[in-house]
């Protein structure tokens, strides 16, 4: 289960924005090479770093890092660049009568690029507004919504040809990347000092 504080609204960290692929590449005769994405789905790392802090907020963040017990639980992130939906396409109605047909639609970003868009699966929402060719539809009296899967009740299943639009915003769910936790301090430290911790990652996690 995921936590419920989020990271960078807790914790004033400088973030880098990794978005990662996993891709083998194996060289062939003649100047040639095999290429194979290894990853169906691109994984989002963050890179903080937190320098010259007081005491107090380097420890506030080394508790955080002991309550998730390092990478073992996962908790939610603010992506600065990518965190809100407008009437985003997540799909279309195929059924006939309204029981029939698909139920579930899970809510995605597409990113439109002109050869090959690409589609990050978002499973924290906030704000969720969800709608069938237009039209507004009621949670629970429409549909259900877990970790960004909308499930349409029986006999509201979108029709063939219906848009199914979200407006919502969005966090990212992450772990630490590491096991271990880079506090930098010096010796006889006292609560007015300044402290730091080395670069460290959080890494997005799709279940």
């Amino acid at each position: 289960m995921v936590d419920t504080v989020i990271f960078n609204e807790a914790f004033d960290v400088g973030l880098t924005i990794k978005p990662r692929t996993q891709t083998t590449i194996v060289p062939l005769s003649g100047g040639y090479e095999s290429r194979n994405q290894d990853w169906p789905y691109i994984l989002w790392e963050y890179e903080c770093q937190l320098r010259n802090r007081s005491v107090s907020v380097i420890r506030d963040l080394m508790e955080h890092f002991l309550g998730r017990r390092g990478p073992a639980n996962t908790f939610p992130l603010l992506d600065p660049l990518d965190n809100e939906l407008t009437d985003e396409n997540i799909g279309t109605g195929d059924s006939t009568t309204g029981s029939d047909g698909t139920a579930a639609f899970q809510i995605k970003k597409t990113y439109a690029d002109t050869d090959r868009p690409y589609q990050r699966i978002l499973t924290i929402v906030q704000n969720l507004v969800v709608k069938v060719d237009g039209v507004t539809k009621t949670l629970t009296t429409h549909y259900t919504v877990s970790n960004g899967l909308i499930t349409f009740t029986a006999g509201n299943r979108p029709l063939t040809g219906l848009a199914v639009t979200v407006t919502c915003d969005y966090l990212i769910k992450v772990r630490y990347k590491e096991d271990a936790f880079p506090v930098i301090i010096s010796t006889g430290l006292w609560d007015g000092a300044a402290a730091s911790i080395g670069n460290f990652s959080l890494v997005e996690v799709l279940t």
